[in-house]
């Protein structure tokens, strides 16, 4: 299990950029409906779900790498926790802040500044759709889920990674006859995305078959079409193509999958609100299609700075925690270890 997936990369990337442009043209009404860049983007939501699957492949992909057996649930939890919560965290606070930077502008005309320390505390678990307070950050409700994820792959992996593909196919089932009981704050609700991820994941390191995969992608292509829609199996079918395809390494490609946790965080905080702030002032719809692009490029200059401060360091040092007990040596090029969701 030694092959580098460099399609990741350009995924993780296209999918926070897809996520960024679908907001910068479907929120507040920036753009009319018969907009061409706006129905363009309007799949752009899509990129959440492609997120979902590189999930489901390289959490349990790592996990296997690091022979995880369930006595290392707390080394693994350990690992997620650093890797994840303080950009995710500090992403709420700065939302936050700049919250309250822009009622001091003397052109705003909203609602005076209110915390709700509530809904403040609530982030620290993943706990706001469950407590019903909004997020500071509209997008975090996607990493509650895959919080839920990692909880579910740590008690299920050694089932899921079971020689037996039958033992595997019977835990999956399980985990998707849970999908219809539960709405879209649990994982549950999106099994069918992590399991691609993690038939992906057996595929690649040699436990499922070619033949099995094309069998049980019958069934999964129904669900997709019975639940949702012809447009999710589109995106599964396209995503796997993907990720299967061999890219090369490049520089754009790294580049794009370290910051894309990063953009997908501070888009909405920073992004949208120069979409915010252009709004008032421009009318012109060519003016506002160039400001979409204008939004992206602060944001992707944001989402570097943001990287290099304050997530590259916390990935850094989840990298450095093994599942051995001797002490590992991080590596950059470590293939497919870590996830940006």
């Amino acid at each position: 299990m030694t092959k580098h997936l460099y399609s990741l990369d350009y995924l993780r990337g296209f999918a926070a950029i897809s996520v960024c442009l679908f907001h910068f043209t479907d929120k507040l009404d920036y753009l009319p409906d018969t907009d061409i860049l706006k129905n363009i983007f309007s799949w752009g939501h899509y990129g959440v779900e492609v997120f979902f699957i590189i999930s489901g492949l390289v959490i349990p992909y790592s996990m296997e790498k690091g022979q995880y057996t369930l006595n290392k649930i707390w080394i693994f939890l350990q690992k997620r926790i650093i890797r994840i919560e303080p950009p995710y965290l500090i992403s709420v606070l700065l939302a936050l802040l700049l919250n309250y930077a822009t009622t001091l502008s003397p052109v705003y005309n909203g609602k005076p500044f209110s915390i709700d320390y509530f809904q403040l505390f609530y982030h620290v678990g993943y706990l706001n759709g469950f407590m019903g307070k909004d997020w500071f950050n509209p997008v975090c409700w996607t990493l509650a889920i895959e919080f839920q994820y990692y909880l579910v792959i740590a008690l299920l992996f050694p089932l899921l990674a079971h020689k037996r593909f039958l033992i595997c196919l019977l835990t999956l089932v399980a985990f998707n006859a849970l999908s219809p009981l539960f709405d879209r704050n649990y994982v549950f609700h999106f099994a069918i995305y992590f399991t691609v991820g993690i038939l992906l994941y057996r595929y690649l390191a040699h436990k499922l078959k070619w033949t099995e995969a094309l069998l049980i992608a019958v069934p999964i292509l129904a669900i997709l079409f019975y639940q949702y829609s012809y447009k999710e199996m589109i995106v599964v079918v396209c995503t796997t193509i993907l990720i299967l395809c061999p890219f090369r390494l490049t520089t754009f490609g790294v580049f794009l999958g370290n910051i894309s946790f990063s953009l997908y965080l501070l888009h909405f905080p920073i992004g949208l609100r120069v979409i915010n702030l252009t709004q008032r002032f421009l009318e012109t719809q060519s003016l506002r299609q160039a400001m979409v692009f204008v939004a992206l490029s602060v944001s992707f200059l944001a989402a570097y700075i943001f990287y290099k401060y304050v997530e590259e360091p916390f990935k850094t040092l989840s990298q450095r925690i093994s599942y051995r007990t001797v002490p590992s040596v991080y590596h950059p090029q470590k293939p497919l270890e870590g996830v940006e969701s």
